[in-house]
């Protein structure tokens, strides 16, 4: 970090509220003499810097100073500091420090009197933030690897299995609460989406045999996920399946069906790779949900139905079989 950078982090942290040096120090990585040099600088330039002595004192800045606002209005200052809660808790975020330094420089920005009224409106308006990641390091590898495009060895617990992917990081996304890693698979030639929280492991590797046709192949015609052109699959939930189902599906989607009490229809579309995902999900969920459409997920649910049927209908090792 250079001198003007840490410079406004200092200000930023003031403005926040009384900070040792020995504190300021540990924030910006440097020496405490350091710090008292930049606290010096910030005086000569008209920052109304305080020190307050004894056990509890410190740095702070005088009551009566502010940075220049910005010409926000109380509604969209609201919108903002929502927005970032919705991220979910900075020391969580994928984001990194830049979600905790985002929020310090919007309030820092913000008149007094517009701060506080966006503070009384998010006591009665609040957006459930996104789930962390089970790692925040793991997402600082995914970012490092999306901006450098490189490759990544994922270590993955899907709902069979844990397992090792090559990956090619492309995007990161919040949906339904959760944090999603969007990537190319060179094992399978497709882009596929892993929950951050499923993450266990993430370390870089150079491109594995086989990337340079994977990359051919997936860039030269790759549809959204939920391309027209994709399948559109259909599950009835019960509503107890509904709740259930919250980790496996994207049950925010479902609408309730009006003419069947209880019950909820889930539709969306994707590639013909990830039904066998979704007939697991329905398998999962036991009598309290079924697959109405395309006839080969309903295939599928079947297959899995019928084994678990046949596994339950064979005879324990030296119990008789049933009459």
């Amino acid at each position: 970090m250079n001198r003007t950078a840490r410079l406004t982090g200092i200000l930023l942290a003031l403005r926040g509220g009384k900070q040792t040096a020995a504190e300021l120090a540990d924030r910006f990585e440097v020496s405490r003499r350091t710090i008292l040099r930049d606290v010096d600088a910030l005086c000569q330039v008209g920052v109304p810097v305080v020190a307050l002595p004894g056990a509890g004192g410190g740095l702070t800045l005088a009551a009566d100073y502010w940075l220049p606002p910005l010409h926000l209005t109380a509604d969209e200052a609201t919108t903002l500091l929502l927005a970032l809660q919705a991220l979910g808790p900075s020391a969580d975020s994928p984001l990194g420090p830049g979600h905790r330094t985002a929020e310090e420089k919007v309030r820092a920005a913000l008149r007094p009197d517009v701060l506080a009224a966006a503070e009384r409106e998010m006591t009665v308006v609040a957006m459930a933030p996104a789930r962390p990641a089970a790692d925040p390091a793991h997402a600082v590898a995914i970012r490092a690897a999306i901006r450098r495009g490189s490759w990544l060895r994922v270590t993955y617990r899907s709902l069979r299995r844990t397992a090792e992917h090559d990956l090619l990081p492309r995007g990161l996304a919040v949906n339904a609460g959760r944090w999603y890693l969007s990537a190319l698979d060179v094992a399978t030639r497709e882009r596929r989406t892993y929950r951050l929280d499923r993450i266990d492991a993430v370390v870089p590797i150079p491109p594995p045999p086989g990337a340079e046709a994977a990359i051919a192949t997936t860039d030269r015609s790759l549809p959204p996920y939920d391309d027209p052109a994709h399948p559109e699959i259909v599950i009835r939930l019960s509503d107890l399946a509904l709740r259930r189902a919250e980790d496996a599906l994207p049950t925010d989607r479902a609408i309730p069906l009006p003419d069947e009490d209880g019950s909820w229809e889930l539709r969306l579309r994707c590639p013909p790779s990830e039904l066998p995902y979704y007939a697991r999900a329905v398998h999962a969920a036991g009598p309290d949900a079924e697959a109405m459409a395309p006839p080969e997920l309903r295939a599928l649910a079947a297959r899995l139905a019928l084994a678990a049927a046949a596994r339950y209908a064979a005879p324990r090792r030296g119990e008789a079989p049933a009459p």
